[in-house]
């Protein structure tokens, strides 16, 4: 397939689809995490506009690892 200038194949489209799919999946996390503040939301929200693909691999490693517990 060849996709406006860039010559992709289907190996080349799927290596291109993997870090998409995490980005977008860990933004969304990100959004709907109700334990997040609001502080802490937009901490995460411009780090992942600002380091991308290790925004997303740092939200997993040190932002979504806490021990929620729900207190009443």
């Amino acid at each position: 397939m060849n996709l406006l200038f860039f010559n992709l194949t289907g190996i080349d489209i799927m290596i291109l689809m993997i870090p998409s799919i995490l980005f977008l999946y860990s933004f969304y996390k990100l959004i709907v995490d109700k334990y997040l503040t609001a502080n802490e939301r937009l901490f995460w929200i411009i780090i992942f506009l600002i380091f991308n693909i290790l925004g997303a691999i740092a939200y997993w490693v040190w932002g979504n690892n806490k021990k929620r517990t729900i207190t009443s």
